[in-house]
């Protein structure tokens, strides 16, 4: 009777790191889309993808913990290892990211410069030899 209490609180702690972790992943993913200029479906396949991974996650936490039986407190443990996190390290790695961004995107504006000059330098050249195929075609 003792080691099915310990089972059922190894898979209590489980369920609550995995909804730290999963709240972490979560984050980090909204932490890309403030450095990185998303579009409104990348974002939402973003999060399709996202919850896909979540659900499987847990799938495979409860087949491995608790052959497939679903339990109350293991939900309880993943919305109580998402609060945990959300309320302390969230805070502080998004507040952490807040700061950092305007210098992120001060220095992308140097680093992008010569790759646009690059760019431009690249789409006339191809520009001119696309009109001299023309020409030498209309010539024919």
């Amino acid at each position: 009777m003792a080691t099915l209490i310990y089972d059922e609180m190894e898979l209590f702690f489980v369920c609550m790191s995995s909804g730290a972790m999963l709240a972490m992943v979560y984050d980090l993913v909204r932490i890309l889309r403030l450095f990185f200029r998303h579009r409104d479906w990348v974002v939402d396949v973003e999060d399709l993808l996202f919850w896909i991974m979540t659900a499987w996650i847990v799938f495979r936490m409860l087949f491995a913990y608790n052959q497939g039986i679903l339990r109350a407190y293991a939900f309880l443990g993943l919305l109580l290892g998402f609060l945990v996190y959300a309320f302390t390290l969230s805070k502080l790695l998004l507040f952490t990211a807040y700061k950092i961004v305007p210098y992120w995107k001060r220095g992308m504006k140097y680093v992008k410069k010569p790759f646009a000059f690059l760019l431009r330098w690249a789409r006339k050249g191809l520009k001119n030899i696309l009109t001299q195929v023309k020409m030498a075609i209309k010539s024919r």
